[in-house]
């Protein structure tokens, strides 16, 4: 299908329209169930606007030939650069009861991260829904620096750990 010049493409606000949720235990990262996500923490509310930071990208594998002037290349590895996630800390503050990402995000934690684009996240997850699927290891936590009319945050990093990873899978 091709779209003809000034052909109207409607668009989706971003604003309030994506989950993270922290799941303990998922048996596939292929198919996983509304189930195990919906028993997991619900984590969205601590993190903070652009707080989300996990670049896939893939590396290229040279394919030079002898009979060629060109070089070609194929899809190689893939990897996720700098993975870390921002979230409120309500550590040692009159919030201090209300600070699941701290209490949940520990060095050394093993689980999944889920993130659901595009749905309220007020609504519960269903089968259907696409979903990318992040088995992590949480690394250390660090503050971030305070700046004026800003929030309490701190920056906590993960590494990508097997199975790795899998992007607009359906939840079963």
């Amino acid at each position: 299908m091709v779209l003809t010049l000034g052909t109207e493409v409607p668009s989706t606000p971003a604003d309030g329209l994506v989950n993270t949720i922290w799941v303990p235990s998922i048996k596939n990262i292929q198919k996983p169930t509304a189930a195990e996500i919906n028993a997991g923490t619900d984590l969205s509310n601590y993190v903070t606007l652009g707080g989300w930071s996990c670049s896939p990208s893939q590396d290229s594998i040279s394919d030079q030939r002898e009979n060629s002037a060109q070089d070609y290349e194929n899809p190689g590895r893939k990897k996720i650069s700098g993975p870390s996630i921002e979230v409120i800390d309500n550590n040692n503050t009159s919030h201090s009861t209300q600070n699941a990402a701290m209490e949940t995000l520990i060095e050394g934690a093993e689980g999944y991260f889920v993130r659901r684009y595009g749905k309220q996240t007020d609504q519960t997850f269903v089968a259907g829904d696409l979903v990318n699927v992040y088995a992590v290891r949480i690394g250390m936590r660090a503050k971030v620096a305070i700046a004026a009319n800003s929030v309490l945050r701190s920056k906590v990093n993960f590494s990508v750990r097997a199975p790795g990873w899998a992007e607009n899978v359906k939840v079963a």
